[in-house]
C-alpha cells in the first residue's frame, strides 16, 4: 500500500468503524427504550399520556390482572376549550393489553364501577377488559361550578371520543360500547356522532324520546306490558289507593316528616303523583303481579306495597339531586314520559301533569327549551349507516314504548326479551334468544 494512500486508507476504516458503533450504540439505545417502555407497568404508560390528571391504584375484580382510577381532563365545551375544563373520573380493569376493551359509557355517577364487585357482562363473555366512564357533571365528575349550557349530548359524545382517543393506542383490540338505560343512550348518542370510535356497540334498554311528556309510555303501560289481568289488577291498585286517600294520607304526611322529604308540590299532589308513577314503576322493575294487595289489604299493607313500588322520595329534592343533571338533560335533548290522570279524573285532584318535570324537578327560575335534533339524528343513523350494533329491551318495560327502531336495517340486531323489565340482559334472555346474541357477537367479534 502507498505510504500516501495509507493514512487515507486508516481514516477511512475508522470512520466507518465509528458509523458502525455509532449505529449499534443507536440500536442498543432503542431497544433499550423501547424495553423501558413496554417494561413500564400500565399505570405508568398512561401516567405519561397528555391531559391525565392522577392514575390510582384500585383493589381489581378477580377477574382481571389490575384496576386503575384514573382522572381525565376534559374541556367544559369542546368547541372552545379555552373556557375552561374539569376532571372526569375513568376506571380501567385490565386483562391484558391484547384484548379487547368494553367501554362502558355510564349514564349517571359511577360509583359502583369503582367497587371491587363491578363486572360487565360482556368482559367475560368476550374476554375484554373493561373501560368504565363516569358521565360529565354527575359524582366526581364534576366542575368546580356548573353552567348547565355545557350539558349537552355534543359535548358528552366529545368526552367519551376524547377518551377512546387516548387509550386506543394503548388497546389496540376492538372496542365495544356498552351501557343501561340513560347509559345506553348515550352509547347511541356517540355511536352517531362519532361511528368510527368503536367497532361493535350493546346498548341495553336504551330508549330514544323526541319530547319532554312522551305518550307513547302511558299507551305501552294501558295497552301492551304484561298481561291484560295483570294490566288490570294494577288499575284496580291505583283506583284503591286513591279511594282510600283520606284513610292514608295520615301515613303519607308521617312517612315524609320522618325522612324529611321536601316536595316542590304540596304532599296531596305528590300523593298523586306516587299513584300515577306507580305502574310505570311497577312494569319497569319487573314486580310480580301475584303480590299486588286486594282490596282486602289493611289499609297498613295498601300503604307499604304503594311505597315499596314508589316511594314519595322519587320526587324528594334533596333524593333528587345526584340524579339532577339528568332531569336537567331531559328537558334539554333527551326527552322524558308524561303522565295522563284522566283515568283517574273522578278520583284524583291532580288532573293537569303538564310540565311536571319543570315544576316538580327544577328550581322556581330555571328554564330550559326542548330540542330533538340529537334524538332525531340517531334515528337517521340508525335507519341507513349503523352496523354492529345490539339493541336490548325488556317486553314489559315501559321503556321499551321509546325503544329505538332498527327500520329494516339489517346490519344492526334488536332483540326484545317476552316480559322483560329494565334488567334485562343477555343472561336474562331465554336461550333461543340468548344464542342469536352470542352467535351475532362471534361473528361481529371475527
Amino acid at each position: 500500500m502507498s505510504p500516501s494512500i495509507k493514512p487515507l486508507y486508516l481514516k477511512i476504516n475508522f470512520y466507518c468503524m465509528n458509523k458502525f458503533l455509532r449505529a449499534s450504540l443507536l440500536t442498543v439505545i432503542l431497544f433499550v427504550s423501547w424495553q423501558i417502555v413496554h417494561c413500564q407497568g400500565l399505570a405508568e404508560q398512561i401516567k405519561s399520556l397528555p391531559g391525565i390528571i392522577s392514575v390510582e391504584k384500585m383493589e381489581p375484580n378477580p377477574f382481571f390482572k389490575e384496576a386503575l382510577i384514573i382522572m381525565v381532563k376534559q374541556p367544559l365545551d369542546h368547541l372552545h376549550p379555552e373556557l375552561g375544563s374539569f376532571h372526569q373520573r375513568v376506571i380501567l380493569s385490565n386483562l391484558g393489553i391484547d384484548r379487547p376493551v368494553v367501554y362502558i359509557t355510564e349514564g349517571y355517577g359511577g360509583d359502583y364501577g369503582a367497587n371491587t364487585k363491578y363486572l360487565n357482562e360482556l368482559c367475560p363473555i368476550l374476554n375484554a377488559n373493561q373501560l368504565f366512564v363516569e358521565h360529565r357533571f354527575f359524582g366526581k365528575s364534576v366542575p368546580d361550578s356548573i353552567d348547565w349550557k355545557y350539558m349537552t349530548v355534543e359535548n358528552a359524545a366529545a368526552d367519551h371520543h376524547h377518551i377512546v382517543t387516548l387509550f386506543r393506542p394503548l388497546f389496540t383490540k376492538k372496542w365495544i360500547s356498552t351501557g343501561i338505560s340513560k347509559g345506553g343512550e348515550t352509547v347511541l348518542y356517540h355511536r352517531a356522532l362519532y361511528p368510527n370510535d368503536v367497532e361493535i356497540s350493546v346498548p341495553y334498554v336504551a330508549p330514544l324520546n323526541f319530547s319532554t311528556e312522551e305518550k307513547r309510555h302511558d299507551l305501552f303501560i294501558r295497552h301492551k306490558a304484561g298481561t291484560a289481568s295483570g294490566r288490570r289488577k294494577i288499575a284496580h291498585c291505583q283506583i284503591e289507593l286513591l279511594k282510600r286517600k283520606k284513610q292514608l294520607m295520615p301515613l303519607f304526611d308521617k312517612l315524609c316528616k320522618e325522612k324529611k322529604y321536601e316536595f316542590r308540590a304540596d304532599e296531596s299532589a305528590i300523593y298523586d303523583y306516587c299513584v300515577l308513577e306507580f305502574a310505570f314503576s311497577f312494569w319497569q322493575w319487573g314486580r310480580s303481579v301475584k303480590d299486588i294487595p286486594g282490596t282486602t289489604a289493611t289499609d297498613q299493607e295498601l300503604f307499604n306495597y304503594l311505597v315499596k313500588i314508589c316511594s314519595p322520595n322519587y320526587f324528594d329534592i334533596e333524593s333528587g339531586k345526584p340524579t339532577f343533571p339528568f332531569f336537567v338533560q331531559a328537558l334539554k335533548q333527551l326527552g322524558y314520559y308524561g303522565y295522563n290522570p284522566k283515568p283517574f279524573h273522578r278520583l284524583m285532584e291532580l288532573n293537569d301533569t303538564h310540565g311536571y318535570l319543570q315544576k316538580l324537578f327544577m328550581p322556581e327560575k330555571s328554564e330550559f327549551t326542548y330540542d330533538p335534533a340529537m334524538s332525531l339524528l340517531v334515528k337517521e343513523y340508525l335507519k341507513k349507516d349503523a352496523q354492529k350494533i345490539l339493541l336490548i329491551y325488556g317486553g314489559s318495560d315501559p321503556w321499551t314504548a321509546s325503544a329505538a327502531k332498527t327500520r329494516g336495517n339489517k346490519k344492526i340486531l334488536r332483540i326484545i326479551q317476552p316480559n322483560g323489565s329494565h334488567r334485562t340482559r343477555i343472561g336474562t334472555l331465554p336461550e333461543y334468544q340468548r344464542k342469536k346474541v352470542m352467535k351475532t357477537l362471534d361473528e361481529w367479534m371475527n
